[in-house]
């Protein structure tokens, strides 16, 4: 089995009074890591799934610079240099997967407790609904996981 990396470039506006020409700052980007369904092929996953990670606004853009497939065990120069210098995963290039029909972006931050799982609907435009938060801890992590979960998927 493969993935999909995608990488892209983010960049703000940094003229926030809106009078004259704006002022386009590049901030870096990601790489978008993408489980292929099964049976679709690469120019089809990426025309359906661009549309979901390209967006402009006033204020910020977000735009595709390439592509390549990459086996199932990838990780960027990020992700390595997290564990390189911090001895633990760190934060993830965000993920997208197919869920029943629909699209998924996960986003991970790995310390040495565990796991935390941002999931969230992606629509066209990156638009994003239906947020869930959950624990992965590892060993004994003293934290009570249901408490922590009620109160970032339900804000109390």
């Amino acid at each position: 089995m493969t993935k999909l990396v995608i990488g892209t470039q983010y960049k703000e506006n940094y003229n926030t009074t809106g009078e004259g020409e704006p002022y386009w700052k590049f901030k870096g980007g990601s790489e978008f890591i993408v489980s292929i369904p099964k049976g679709m092929s690469i120019v089809h996953l990426i025309n359906e799934v661009a549309p979901l990670i390209e967006y402009k606004n006033e204020m910020s853009e977000e735009f595709i610079l390439g592509h390549f497939v990459a086996e199932d065990n990838y990780q960027s120069d990020f992700e390595k240099s997290q564990i390189e210098y911090e001895g633990y995963g760190g934060y993830k290039e965000p993920r997208l997967e197919k869920v029943d029909g629909v699209w998924k972006e996960l986003k991970i931050f790995e310390n040495e407790n565990g796991a935390y799982i941002d999931t969230w609907t992606v629509k066209e435009g990156n638009e994003k609904s239906d947020h869930t938060y959950h624990l992965e801890p590892i060993g004994t992590m003293e934290v009570d996981i249901k408490e922590e979960e009620h109160f970032f998927n339900n804000g109390s």
